[in-house]
């Protein structure tokens, strides 16, 4: 697995989660945290898209996963 791959999806997917949570980066203050999130969820689905076949079977499972639970959780609502 590309590490830094594995590094730019991970990191994409905590600040969604935290986002999920209602935390937002100070220089964002004021901002609707959902909408936070579903920007960085529409960006590993961006990632997803666009690296389709191109991934190993570790790295997909990785961002598919995520993005499954981030997907989930936006829905519903609730924080992990």
């Amino acid at each position: 697995m590309n590490s830094h791959f594995a590094s730019l999806v991970v990191g994409l997917g905590a600040q969604a989660a935290s986002a999920l949570e209602g935390n937002v980066p100070g220089e964002v203050a004021g901002a609707d945290p959902k909408e936070i999130a579903r920007s960085l969820i529409d960006t590993l689905g961006m990632i997803e898209e666009k690296t389709r076949g191109n991934l190993s079977d570790e790295e997909h499972q990785l961002l598919s996963g995520i993005l499954t639970d981030l997907r989930i959780r936006f829905v519903q609502g609730t924080p992990k």
